[in-house]
């Protein structure tokens, strides 16, 4: 029996919502000085912004131009950068599931086929 729920093919969906800027992930190494990494760094952020700073994970992320990935790829400190994920709302030009006594009464269900 054939399954009814809508399919969503993950690289059509996303190939007319390109980001302008690549947002990445960088995760240092336990053990690294975030002080002495953001010194050493500093006089690399060419065309590049640190958005935030996660204390608890040893990672940041931000935008950062070609020459400042090639700095972060060649650091000791760092042990990985990746670039961070598009968020898809399913729920687009869509009212929320209906809330029965605190629980969705309903859901929308999606297979999603492929990811590029």
């Amino acid at each position: 029996m054939a399954d009814s729920a809508p399919t969503i093919d993950m690289a059509r969906t996303t190939e007319g919502n390109k980001k302008e800027t690549t947002t990445y992930i960088i995760t240092l190494k336990k053990g690294v000085d975030k002080d002495a990494h953001f010194a050493a760094l500093r006089p690399h952020l060419f065309d590049s912004e640190i958005k935030d700073v996660f204390k608890h994970l040893d990672a940041y992320s931000g935008t950062f131009s070609e020459a400042t990935l090639d700095f972060l790829r060649a650091s000791d400190d760092v042990e990985r950068i990746k670039e961070d994920a598009e968020t898809i709302s399913l729920f687009q030009n869509r009212e929320l599931p209906r809330v029965q006594g605190g629980m969705p009464t309903e859901y929308p269900r999606v297979i999603i086929t492929s990811i590029n």
